[in-house]
């Protein structure tokens, strides 16, 4: 996808126009770490092109480990690399179980999100939900549920943030108009397009849950940690490394492969918060934000000094060994 490079960011044609997750990281990885540990290796953010011969080579990995171009760490090709980033610990055995990469050769650096909330910034006249994230990951389940729901609560409303324009690849948005429209067309939802990740961080700090019925699995997902780190009650299944990146500070339902059986598990978990909602004015002021999630795992903080710590050891190891 991409790689950085003795510290200077290569492009390949999948990520040049990309303004991703992935690209994200990348950008806050640079932000927040020294300048000669980068200057030391070269970092992949899956999918590589081009392996190096003067610099350790770091996959750091994004994606399914099913993901086709994965075919270059099947058959032992797993060893052309120095070391492995992992995302989430779901996600690495993942990589384990269909590579055998050795688990001595593999980090876990989750990732980190920037949010500073006030707790004034939410009004609770309407309910607001948001959905943050490119649309095949459920936004096809997510719209009939809101409207289900908004036929029985009235002060709610759904702010959408999604298409595949984000990574260049807005061709993609047209199997979606229709849904879009949809959208639209329903008094209690707003498409407002891909916009900048500033503006959506805006949007999440005024908004009070994140109802995500997923059905992509997700390595990570960036758009969860972003609305818990907004103080968001966020819905969602059992699916992928959705429970590692919640953390116990969400609300689960158990997956299911029938996307009926999957809708009605998260409107009858979304109802039962709405109607705590409606009986309690204190529920959501109430509903336990945990201030350790906060402060640890996803913060800037604990994200540079385990990249700077590894990196360090990485290049000085390779230095030596040279």
């Amino acid at each position: 996808m991409s790689c950085i490079y003795k510290g200077v960011v290569i492009d390949s044609e999948l990520s040049a126009n990309s303004k991703g997750g992935s690209e994200m990281m990348r950008q806050r990885l640079i932000d927040n770490m020294d300048a000669e540990v980068l200057e030391k290796v070269a970092i992949h953010l899956s999918r590589p092109r081009e392996l190096y011969d003067d610099v350790p080579n770091i996959f750091w990995c994004h994606d399914l480990s099913e993901d086709p171009e994965n075919q270059i760490l099947k058959d032992g090709g797993w060893q052309k690399f120095t070391h492995f980033v992992f995302v989430t610990s779901w996600q690495r055995d993942q990589y384990i179980m269909r590579f055998g990469i050795p688990y001595g050769k593999c980090s876990v650096i989750h990732n980190a999100v920037e949010v500073k909330y006030d707790p004034e910034e939410k009004d609770m006249e309407t309910i607001r939900f948001v959905y943050h994230t490119t649309p095949h990951r459920g936004l096809e389940l997510l719209v009939p549920i809101f409207a289900s729901l908004a036929k029985e609560f009235k002060n709610i409303h759904l702010d959408v943030y999604s298409g595949f324009e984000i990574y260049g690849w807005k061709n993609r948005d047209e199997a979606y108009k229709p849904l879009y429209e949809q959208i639209e067309q329903h008094p209690n939802m707003t498409y407002h397009g891909v916009k900048s990740n500033d503006e959506v961080l805006v949007a999440l700090k005024k908004s009070h849950i994140f109802l995500y019925p997923n059905i992509w699995k997700e390595t990570s997902c960036i758009a969860l940690l972003e609305a818990i780190k907004s103080q968001m009650i966020c819905i969602h299944p059992n699916y992928g490394a959705l429970p590692e990146t919640g953390a116990n500070a969400t609300i689960m339902y158990d997956w299911n492969e029938d996307m009926n059986h999957h809708a009605n598990y998260a409107f009858s978990v979304a109802k039962q918060v709405l109607t705590a909602m409606k009986n309690d004015p204190n529920y959501f002021n109430g509903f336990t934000f945990s201030d350790r999630f906060n402060l640890a795992r996803n913060n800037i903080q604990s994200f540079s000094t385990m990249w700077n710590t590894l990196l360090r050891n990485i290049g000085d190891a390779y230095q030596v060994e040279g």
